[in-house]
């Protein structure tokens, strides 16, 4: 069996809202749900090194930042993966990426998207946004906990685009990029007004009812019912269902282009399917 994770990760001021949702994938291709639960943020590092093997791990945090910000922070190291930004990153405390990216933004004019973003997810923020408190912090959280990963167990992790598929058996954990609300678009499912809309409850309960026609069973009860009262257990669950239809194909999924590729394994690129099914 293969370890399913979803993790909407919170860039919140305060270390909270970041949920996990946990399952296994069964040979016949079964998701079967086992628990939904908040976490801090500092302790998913620990979830995801602890994690049983073979893994795949969807988190809703960018994984890099644009090319031209990558090129401010050190335009001598001539970085080309994001583990070399994971580094840089890593080094500095909060503050000081903030007021980097401030600086940076000050003199570009403007708020720059990674280039798979900007070329198929309009809808998405810069991971540089200044205007939405939670994205800066959730953006240096993330990379810096990948960084942690990678530093602690450097041989355990594959990260699309850097790695493939071939490590799906054996002792390997797949770290996915993805976006709930993409990954909801990209499989036909309605995708706006869930959390704060009036009627999002309802909006919620259509969304259930679609990830649970794709998944072939019924989400359980009581994480049903966590669901439609928390939009962050929502997401979790939607990553989870992202990662386990990665762990079943991930051919089903958009990838880089040959023309891409350079840029994507240095920013990194939101995972979802390649259109409705």
């Amino acid at each position: 069996m293969t370890t399913i994770i979803g993790i909407d990760f919170s860039g919140a001021r305060i270390d909270r809202n970041t949920w996990v949702t946990q399952g296994k994938l069964a040979a016949d291709g079964t998701l079967e749900f086992e628990c939904a639960y908040p976490v801090l943020r500092r302790d998913v590092a620990y979830l995801l090194l602890e994690a049983p093997a073979p893994a795949v791990a969807a988190i809703d945090f960018p994984f890099g930042v644009p090319y031209g910000f990558v090129e401010f922070l050190d335009s001598t190291r001539g970085a080309t993966e994001m583990p070399e930004v994971w580094e840089m990153v890593g080094g500095m405390p909060q503050e000081q990426f903030q007021s980097l990216r401030d600086q940076f933004i000050e003199e570009a004019g403007y708020e720059p998207k990674r280039s798979g973003d900007g070329s198929y997810f309009p809808e998405s923020f810069s991971p540089l946004h200044k205007f939405n408190p939670n994205m800066l912090p959730m953006t240096y959280f993330g990379i810096r906990m990948l960084g942690e990963l990678l530093e602690k167990q450097p041989d355990r992790w594959i990260v699309p685009p850097l790695g493939t598929a071939s490590g799906m058996n054996g002792d390997r954990v797949t770290l996915l990029e993805t976006m709930p609300g993409a990954f909801l678009k990209a499989i036909g499912v309605i995708h706006k007004g869930y959390k704060t809309a009036q009627d999002a409850i309802k909006r919620r309960e259509v969304i259930l009812r679609a990830l649970e026609g794709r998944i072939g069973s019924p989400i359980p009860a009581a994480l049903r019912m966590g669901c439609l009262a928390n939009d962050d257990c929502l997401d979790s669950v939607i990553a989870a269902i992202a990662a386990a239809t990665w762990a079943q194909n991930p051919d089903k999924f958009r990838h880089p282009s040959d023309e891409e590729l350079a840029l994507a394994k240095l920013e990194g690129w939101i995972y979802v399917p390649q259109s409705p099914e």
